[in-house]
């Protein structure tokens, strides 16, 4: 039996199994034909754990099992279930003289990679077992190289009521910490997330959908102010468990216990960290509990993107107004300010400056919020319209944390208004290297190729989009303004129709109004921008003065066009870099142009 690595093997070929399956058989294994009771099997393996966890755990472990040994419950060969008792063997067992197997036991090496299992079996004699053609034997291999894992959702096994934005909020934080650690890729959340419902996937399949050598899963459950998790790290190419580890804590010390999750999956996968990563994971502060229960729903709500924007930046104020020293809400804050005002929910004038003021008072809590220093870029960029400072802001966050996902993408997207277009795409695909199975990756990729004109690319990238998701409107737009680029307007009129049936947005009637004018159709943009005007004096709802210059761009009527780009300009309009897109062309030519591009920060 291999104690190092939990390996069983049929007529000499190794069988996939994990750490508390192969526990489980080891306990079967040393009472052969008796009843091993449930009782036993929790006191041994999940001890202290809830019903709840227990019952979980075990079947689940006794699944797995069945599964490695092709036994069937129904009609067991090896492992017979005795309701509400336990578990029975069913074989003989044969124990082989451990001589008998020094070929396969080479000498252990000096620093095992698993010292806790070694001191667990520490003194007992090396065996061979044979067990209806099973054969299970003790080796010594090497610690594969891991250079980049993928954090699974935690599974809620709270004895309580179940609260998702708390078994979400602690994967989320859980990613965030381990995403410190910048030797290390770590899958964003986003694209993990995908695995939280329905059947779980094996863990080889998931690995290379994401393109990970490592996954961590596990479980957090709430009880009072104490908070477990319980967590197994297991290579992904055959399965191997290499440590799992139970936390209970005070819910005050969330942060801390995180901290020592990391810092443990760094030292058991052998990656040096560095002095300040160290000093990150060894010294977290403690957290006011309805402090951070406020924080946890600040970014549930905020993962929930343009419905949850108002609701997120409310349940961040909230944990500011509890614990004013928690850094992390502030920066939440922050970007939940910014990007209320990207998408249109609250005016520019007012939340830029008051996102500009959380991320300041994050960083005066703590220098290193990546977090903090990407949304400050976002501000100088969109607001301030000082592409090269934001450059060299995008540049620190990922210095402090390079599997930040959305750093990769906004600063592709500030590369790309600069005209380094090139550059753009590669920033951008080391964010779909973060984030392979988002929707939201292939979509950007189809922004950035529509805005360097590469509209047979874009239109590939945004198709690779909407395979994942068939209503994900961004690709949609990308798409038809790419089609409207080679000039098939119809395709692009029948894209932003289904994008304006999904989302009736102002901003997609004004791209196709847009196309319309392109089109020669000018009756039906004319008809666009009355309909706007109407919305606009009824108050009804925002409308951009960017949509009207899309609309009137698309005609080639330059006066109105530059007027509202002037009003664009006046309420600091954090669209107004999409004047280089082709939306603007038939204006391009206007002598006010090149003046107007330069008062706005795009470069000549």
């Amino acid at each position: 039996m291999d104690l190092a690595s939990g390996e069983l093997r049929r007529d000499g070929i190794r069988v996939k199994l994990q750490e508390q399956p192969f526990q489980v058989l080891l306990a079967l294994l040393e009472r052969p034909q008796e009843v091993v009771t449930r009782e036993e099997l929790q006191n041994r393996l999940w001890s202290g754990d809830t019903t709840t966890d227990f019952d979980r755990g075990l079947n689940k472990a006794i699944s797995r099992l069945r599964d490695a040994l092709r036994d069937d419950a129904a009609h067991p060969r090896f492992i017979a279930t005795l309701p509400q008792r336990g578990y029975r063997w069913l074989e003989p067992v044969e124990m082989v003289p451990s001589h008998h197997q020094t070929q396969l036991t080479p000498p252990p090496p000096a620093a095992p990679a698993f010292p806790r299992r070694r001191l667990l079996y520490q003194g007992a004699s090396l065996v061979a077992v044979s067990v209806g053609g099973l054969v299970a034997y003790r080796s010594f291999g090497r610690l594969p190289k891991i250079q980049s894992i993928a954090v699974l959702p935690l599974d809620d096994v709270s004895p309580g009521p179940k609260l998702e934005y708390f078994s979400d909020g602690m994967t989320e934080e859980l990613i965030a910490e381990i995403s410190r650690i910048t030797s290390l890729r770590v899958i964003s959340r986003t694209s993990v997330m995908r695995y939280k419902t329905g059947a779980r996937k094996p863990v080889p399949e998931i690995a290379r959908e994401l393109n990970v050598d490592a996954v961590l899963e596990g479980t957090v459950a709430l009880s009072g102010s104490r908070v477990r998790i319980t967590v197994e790290l297991i290579q992904a190419r055959d399965e191997r468990h290499l440590w799992s580890e139970r936390y209970v804590r005070d819910l005050a010390d969330t942060l801390t216990l995180q901290g020592e999750v990391a810092g443990r999956i760094a030292n058991e996968i052998r990656i040096q960290l560095t002095p300040e990563e160290q000093t990150r994971f060894a010294h977290a502060r403690p957290v006011d509990p309805a402090a951070h229960d406020a924080y946890l729903k600040g970014l549930y709500f905020y993962f929930k993107l343009i419905p949850g924007l108002n609701k997120s930046i409310e349940s961040f104020e909230e944990a500011i107004r509890l614990d004013p020293g928690q850094a992390d809400a502030h920066a939440g804050l922050a970007q939940a300010l910014a990007d209320a005002a990207l998408y249109g929910i609250r005016p520019p004038k007012t939340a830029m400056p008051a996102a500009r003021a959380a991320a300041f008072q994050a960083l005066r809590l703590d220098a290193s919020n990546a977090n903090a220093h990407r949304v400050l870029a976002d501000i100088q960029k969109g607001y301030d319209w000082e592409l090269n400072g934001a450059a060299l802001k995008y540049r620190r966050a990922l210095q402090l944390n390079p599997n930040q996902m959305l750093s990769h993408f906004r600063y592709a997207d500030c590369l790309s208004r600069m005209e380094r277009h090139d550059d753009a795409l590669a920033e951008a695909e080391l964010g779909r290297q973060l984030n392979p199975l988002a929707p939201m990756s292939h979509g950007f990729h189809a922004m950035i190729l529509f805005r360097s004109r590469r509209f047979d690319d874009a239109l590939d990238a945004a198709r690779q989009s909407l395979e994942l998701d068939p209503v994900f409107v961004n690709a949609l737009w990308w798409q038809g303004m790419s089609y409207a680029g080679k000039r098939d307007y119809s395709a692009a009129i029948s894209c932003l129709t289904k994008a304006i049936g999904i989302d009736d947005n102002p901003l997609f009637r004004a791209l196709r109004g847009n196309v319309y004018g392109l089109a020669g159709d000018r009756s039906k943009a004319i008809q666009v921008i009355e309909e706007h005007t109407r919305e606009e004096a009824s108050r009804r709802r925002y409308i951009s003065p960017m949509d009207f210059a899309i609309l009137h761009a698309g005609l080639g009527d330059s006066d109105p066009a530059f007027r509202r780009l002037e009003e664009a300009y006046q309420a600091r309009s954090l669209r107004i870099h999409e004047l280089t897109f082709m939306y603007f062309d038939r204006i391009r030519s206007d002598a006010r142009y090149p003046e107007f591009a330069r008062r706005v920060g795009l470069p000549a």
